[in-house]
């Protein structure tokens, strides 16, 4: 999506397409512009569009985590994760039942015939929107299953809207899909109206695999996901080593027994650094093979800055680190070892004597012999001594995504801007220090401007909303659930494991046990990306009450920070109490359980 030009979008265009709030029809009357000023031009049309496409397209879907056993936000200025996280939602929450998107599509299809333009052009554009509404209808659903289904122009002080029932919204979804599919190009010229990273028929593709496998739709979401994998597109990796990552290369030479494993140290290694460098800004564009859909910034302009990935995600010890979101235990113990295998994870009691013993022993050196933490963990990583500790030991020999994705104590980085001797050091108690003992080090952003709005640096490195590893994943499920497990599935997952240097997975399972392996790969393969939530209510009430059902969240010391809680109304957020008061058809049709 080219949001680059969004920017060009005037307050005029906002005043025609905003008419509807999140409380349903709760709004003004506009006066200042009228369809009969503004729907003039094909450039009134490229101005509606790309505001929908900055509606409907998310950025960094982080946050939507926080609401999982995968990564904990205390803060309520930035998440209600943390209230999810205890089944502590209410209606006084709103979770985002908001048709201004959907309002500004029904105006597009409204008016985009009156406009003078090419005709070819006008139905590629109803094709973009059409399959921009059917997404938001999608998450919509999804999140709060009935909803109105509006399709066309309302008058804007229309308030009496019912719900329509989960499957009649997911059956106008697929329709919308099928239908404009067709219709949109393999991929786009380049230029005004042909921006190349505009919805192609593969990318429109890759949302339909990922709607209907949530819908349990595993027949279209396989064919959908066969389509995109005919589309050309491979999995990111690089043809050498980042400059400057040697430290942090020996650091993992010392924490991986190649040998013994059986493993190619080169291709491990290399593996990291291919999965890590996916999110890298130089690598995220429409030319990429990996990248489907990608969400673009404009420089220089706080409307389009990505403050999560350069302030939120950082760790406080990076420049302008806030360790707003970070990983929870769970997520560290849901990666393979690094021959692919389950993880079997210490207890509570054994990691925390462990850490313990361990920053008692680097405290005491440091106040000793005077030194700061990098000089200390710096030596201590030269010698190797560390890793005579136990608290290590969960972190030897484990999947490459590992190292990629998290920082955990003693945890080296050589490539990012907090210098060439940056070792992880947590602090527990410090401000803006990581709620659990670890940090992101996936998808932190390494480029930086400074907001128009504020002094707080943010981002702007672009994002891949929609990654060709995620192809593969909903391939490998729905597969699955069609036909079993077999060697179609073993094949996708191996372009994964391959990536990263790992072993294949097993040739032939039964179909629980592929689907088990299956879980737990995309769980890993997609961490802190937003999807974790969707999939656990997918798989159903026994495994969410399975990770997120009395789950005790500790940092290392041992000291619980949270404990999940897990109640199937959890299936759905709430309607929230400000669209019931100002919407009649919502009266007395409530969620269960709220």
């Amino acid at each position: 999506m080219n949001y680059k030009y969004i920017a060009t979008v005037s307050a005029a265009l906002l005043s025609v397409v905003s008419m509807l709030s999140s409380c349903d029809l709760d709004v003004v009357n506009p006066t200042d512009v009228s369809s009969d000023t503004f729907w003039k031009r094909d450039a009134d049309v490229w101005n509606a569009l790309n505001t929908i496409y900055a509606d409907i397209i998310p950025g960094v879907e982080i946050y939507n985590d926080s609401y999982t056993d995968d990564v904990r936000c205390p803060y309520p200025w930035e998440s209600n994760g943390s209230t999810f996280q205890v089944n502590g939602l209410s209606t006084s929450v709103d979770m985002g039942y908001n048709f201004v998107a959907i309002r500004r599509v029904n105006n597009l299809l409204t008016n985009i015939g009156n406009v003078p333009m090419d005709e070819a052009l006008r139905e590629r554009v109803i094709a973009e929107a059409r399959v921009l509404r059917a997404y938001r209808y999608a998450v919509m659903t999804n999140d709060f299953g009935k909803v109105p289904l509006i399709t066309e122009l309302k008058n804007y002080d229309e308030k009496m809207f019912k719900r329509d029932d989960a499957a009649a919204v997911r059956s106008f979804v697929l329709k919308e899909f099928q239908e404009s599919i067709p219709k949109l190009p393999a991929k786009y010229s380049g230029g005004y109206f042909n921006e190349t990273s505009r919805l192609s028929r593969y990318g429109a593709e890759a949302l339909l695999a990922r709607v209907a496998l949530q819908f349990k739709e595993y027949a279209i979401a396989e064919q959908a996901a066969r389509e995109v994998m005919k589309g050309g597109f491979a999995l990111h990796t690089l043809t050498s080593l980042p400059e400057g990552t040697e430290a942090e290369v020996a650091q993992i030479r010392q924490l991986v027994d190649f040998d013994a494993l059986g493993l190619d140290a080169d291709k491990f290694i290399q593996g990291i650094y291919n999965y890590r460098s996916t999110w890298d800004d130089a690598f995220v564009t429409s030319s990429s093979p990996e990248c489907i859909i990608i969400r673009e910034y404009k420089g220089g302009n706080a409307d389009y800055a990505d403050l999560t990935r350069y302030t939120s995600m950082r760790p406080q010890q990076m420049v302008d680190g806030w360790s707003s979101v970070v990983p929870q235990q769970p997520l560290i113990d849901a990666y393979w070892t690094a021959d692919g295998k389950a993880f079997a994870a210490p207890s509570k009691d054994q990691r925390a004597t462990a850490y313990n013993k361990l920053n008692e022993d680097y405290t005491e050196v440091m106040e000793s012999e005077k030194k700061s933490f990098r000089a200390v963990a710096n030596g201590w990583i030269e010698s190797g001594k560390y890793l005579g500790y136990e608290y290590f030991k969960e972190f030897k020999n484990r999947d490459p995504r590992l190292y990629a994705s998290i920082l955990f104590p003693f945890h080296r980085v050589s490539d990012y801007d907090a210098g060439p001797d940056f070792v992880y050091e947590w602090k527990k108690g410090i401000n803006n220090e990581s709620t659990t003992g670890y940090n992101f080090l996936k998808m932190v952003a390494k480029s930086t401007s400074t907001m128009l709005w504020s002094a707080y640096p943010a981002s702007e490195a672009d994002f891949p909303v929609f990654r060709y590893a995620e192809i593969l994943l909903i391939f490998a499920e729905a597969h699955t659930q069609n036909s079993g497990y077999d060697a179609e599935v073993a094949a996708a997952l191996n372009q994964l494991r391959d990536r990263v240097g790992m072993p294949h997975v097993p040739s032939s399972l039964s179909k629980e046990a592929g689907l088990e392996l299956i879980r737990n790969e995309r769980h890993i393969e997609l961490a802190g990306e937003g999807s974790r939530l969707n999939d656990i209510k997918r798989y159903g009430s026994d495994y969410a009450k399975k990770v997120m059902n009395d789950v005790e969240i500790c940092v290392p010391d041992g000291t619980a920070v949270i404990t999940l809680k897990w109640n199937d109304r959890m299936m759905l957020y709430p309607i929230p109490q400000t669209a019931i008061d100002v919407n009649p058809g919502l009266v007395s049709d409530q969620n269960p359980g709220y």
